[in-house]
């Protein structure tokens, strides 16, 4: 058999028309697909914010519920507590100050008794007994006023000219020998546990 082929001649201005037509099909479609986006987005947005709503006012009712259920009760609870108090007597609380005073312990008397003195001093004599020395006005002061206590005569001297450094002497005496400042400086030496470093001096 034999076929017969039919050939279609298009001009090139029809050809163009075409393709226009083609492109301008095609862009109309694109936009409506992307106003129908559009929409079914908005429709999207716009059903998830309903739900979020619903879902704040569904959390919300009960607790409104719980706080009308709760208020009765708690009104109750403070008008029973109202009656239990009007009930019980009031407690009378006595200030510490109106209680029977109690008596003050004796006064306790001192049990250090000051010690006499070694011996009767004068400080008339040129012998001393030197039993500290002090850079400072204060401390020499202290420990004289500490043999003072004891029944010796002590008193503070002012630094000496050839002094390196300020030195406040604290001596006790005067004695009118050597002889007695030694009597008094062995009782003194007795008395501590080590040796003092005392020392007799002239003056």
């Amino acid at each position: 058999m034999v076929r017969d082929y039919r050939e279609i001649q298009v001009s090139s201005s029809a050809l163009v028309f075409i393709i226009l037509g083609i492109i301008i099909l095609g862009a109309v479609i694109f936009f409506l697909g992307v106003q129908v986006g559009k929409k079914q987005a908005d429709l999207m947005l716009k059903s998830m914010i309903t739900q979020k709503t619903e879902d704040k006012v569904s959390a919300q009712v009960p607790v409104l519920i719980e706080e009308e259920k709760t208020a009765p009760e708690n009104q109750a609870l403070a008008e029973a507590k109202q009656e239990i108090q009007a009930q019980t007597p009031p407690v009378t609380r006595t200030s510490p100050d109106t209680t029977t005073p109690k008596a003050s312990p004796p006064a306790k008397t001192s049990a250090v008794t000051e010690k006499p003195a070694p011996s009767p001093q004068t400080s008339t004599g040129n012998y001393f007994i030197q039993v500290g020395a002090f850079s400072d006005r204060s401390s020499a002061r202290l420990e004289a006023e500490k043999f003072k206590k004891q029944g010796y005569s002590a008193l503070v001297k002012e630094p000496f000219p050839t002094d390196r450094r300020p030195l406040y002497r604290v001596w006790l005496g005067g004695f009118n020998s050597r002889q007695e400042a030694q009597k008094s400086l062995d009782k003194l030496i007795s008395q501590s546990a080590r040796d003092p470093g005392y020392f007799i001096v002239r003056q």
